[in-house]
C-alpha cells in the first residue's frame, strides 16, 4: 500500500490547481460531518459501489479510523485511475494493492477485466474461459512490445511505399524526351 502511497502523492503533486481542487472538493463531499476527515461511515456513503473495509483500513495509514486529506489523496488516485481492483477469485474479493494477475484476453476484449491476486492464481481458484494470465507487470511490457512491433511493421511499410514510389520516379526520370510510346506518360 505504501507503494500506492507515494504514486497518489507524486500524481497529487503533479496535479493543475483545478485539479487540486476537484481533489479536495471531493474530499469535502465526503466529510459528511465537516470535521476535516472522513469516517467509515462517511467512506461507505461516499463509495456506494466500493465500500470494502478493507480498502478503508489500508488506506487508513495510523489506524485512527479517520483519512485524513492525505490518506484520502490514496483514494483519490485508485478512483480516478480506475486502479480499485478486487480479486475474481472464487469469493475472495481481495484488494489488489499490489502485483496481480489478469486475463489477456479479457484485458484486451472484454468491458471488464477478469483478474485474481497471487494466491487465487498460484492455487487455481478460480474459473474463467480463458488461460492466458500475465501479472500487470508483464501484462503492461507485453502491451510495450506490441507496440513496437507494430511500430516496426509500419516502419517497413512505409520504406517499402518510399522504395517503390522512387522506382516509378526513376522510372520515369529514364523515360526519353520524345518518347511516343502508349504509355500514357504525355511526353511526346
Amino acid at each position: 500500500m505504501e507503494e500506492i502511497r507515494e504514486t497518489a502523492k507524486a500524481y497529487y503533486n503533479n496535479l493543475t490547481e483545478e485539479q487540486k481542487f476537484e481533489a479536495k472538493e471531493m474530499f469535502l463531499l465526503m466529510d459528511l460531518d465537516e470535521d476535516g476527515s472522513i469516517s467509515a461511515s462517511e467512506y461507505v456513503k461516499g463509495f456506494k459501489s466500493c465500500s470494502n473495509e478493507t480498502v478503508f483500513e489500508k488506506l487508513d495509514e495510523n489506524g485512527d479510523g479517520m483519512l485524513d486529506f492525505e490518506e484520502f489523496m490514496s483514494l483519490y488516485y485508485l478512483f480516478k485511475s480506475n486502479r480499485l481492483v478486487f480479486c475474481d477469485g472464487h469469493g475472495c474479493r481481495a484488494f489488489l494493492d499490489g502485483v496481480f494477475f489478469t486475463c489477456v484476453d479479457c484485458f484486451k476484449n472484454a468491458s471488464k477485466s477478469f483478474d485474481l491476486c497471487s494466491c487465487c492464481f498460484s492455487n487455481k481458484s478460480y474459473t474463467h474461459m480463458h488461460s492466458t494470465f500475465l501479472d500487470n507487470y508483464m501484462l503492461l511490457r507485453s502491451i510495450e512490445a506490441s507496440n513496437k512491433k507494430i511500430g516496426e511493421e509500419v516502419e517497413i511499410f512505409e520504406v517499402e511505399i518510399f522504395e517503390s514510389t522512387a522506382e516509378v520516379f526513376n522510372s520515369a526520370a529514364e523515360l526519353p524526351d520524345d518518347c511516343d510510346c502508349d504509355c500514357g506518360c504525355g511526353i511526346m
